[in-house]
């Protein structure tokens, strides 16, 4: 299932990948969010296999993936970006690894960069002691990577599978959360439910980077910042609030002063923003921690150290370089 919105350029490479796979048992739908280049008439015409969803305003990402997700029809939802080209065996080793346990509710391919695809953008979720998301060994050579499945904390919503009973268990992807981060959500859902997740080393996508929403966009800052909090809020533990809440704040103030300093109000003002919304989620907080089923051991295992200042910028660099971005 893709959700695209303007992408018409990527749709053909993305939608011709999946054409060529070794598994073929498999339905494509294509969420458009109300596009203005013409992307659904140009699928239809192209690709008449593609089950077409239009909606006539931009649901975001999260919205629109549970829009598709309803009228899909298989055990497993295969999430894709619109902007990836998969490699012909991707939806094999994805469901060879989803079969191995029927705990296994989620499992993430390796997203490489379009232009440098010896280097992984993504192979999952690397969750922080400090509440910061980040992609599992992004910037690392693609050799590099396990031979087999391994353990993850969650996948990236760019190239993830999603065994249906963990949807019916623990929800789809919140629409409050419009775009970013929403994978991060359903992995915490998922892991404290008790589900685990695993990294399908074999299933490889060459993949844009934020082809979509810009790699370093004011609109991509701000929906990071607000979801940052939610994510935190909606999940983490009152126990591991307590262990790891220095950590966090120091985080943020350092975000936010970095904001107020360089002219990036987008970094405080997507804080605020959230901070207005904590109390009408309160209720789903409630319902996360009741269906907890894994003691707090089982969470800090899968959660990370922080990487220090140095070393995210340095990151966030060498990503944008593998991009062909600018970051400075």
């Amino acid at each position: 299932m893709i959700v695209n919105w303007n992408g018409r350029p990527f749709l053909g490479p993305c939608l011709e990948a999946l054409r060529r796979q070794t598994w073929g048992d498999f339905e494509v739908i294509l969420v458009d969010n109300a596009s203005t280049d013409g992307s659904p008439r140009w699928v239809a015409e192209h690709f008449p296999e593609v089950r077409l969803i239009v909606h006539p305003r931009n649901l975001g990402f999260a919205e629109g993936c549970n829009s598709g997700m309803a009228e899909a029809r298989g055990e497993f939802l295969l999430l894709l970006n619109n902007d990836t080209q998969a490699e012909p065996a991707f939806v094999e080793a994805l469901l060879e690894v989803a079969g191995q346990d029927r705990r296994i509710g989620l499992v993430g391919g390796v997203l490489v960069f379009a232009r440098r695809p010896e280097y992984v953008a993504s192979a999952g979720i690397r969750m922080q002691w400090d509440g910061v998301a980040l992609d599992l060994w992004a910037g690392r050579r693609r050799e590099e990577l396990p031979d087999g499945p391994q353990e993850i904390f969650g996948p990236s919503g760019g190239a993830a599978l999603i065994r249906r009973s963990l949807l019916e268990e623990v929800g789809p992807f919140r629409p409050e959360f419009f775009a970013y981060l929403e994978d991060v959500d359903l992995a915490w859902r998922a892991r404290l439910s008790g589900w685990r997740a695993f990294l399908a080393p074999q299933a490889v996508v060459h993949h844009v980077y934020s082809a979509t929403g810009g790699q370093d966009s004011p609109w991509k800052s701000f929906y990071l910042a607000r979801n940052r909090w939610l994510v935190l809020f909606l999940n983490l533990p009152a126990g591991l609030w307590l262990r790891y809440a220095p950590l966090i704040l120091a985080y943020d103030l350092a975000a936010c002063a970095y904001g107020l300093f360089s002219g990036r109000h987008e970094i405080w003002r997507g804080r605020l923003a959230a901070l207005r919304m904590l109390p009408r989620l309160w209720p789903e907080r409630r319902a996360v921690q009741r269906r907890r089923r894994v003691p707090l051991r089982e969470i800090v295992r899968l959660l990370s150290p922080p990487l220090s200042p140095w070393e995210t910028l340095r990151l966030r660099r060498e990503i944008s370089r593998l991009a062909g971005g600018s970051l400075p």
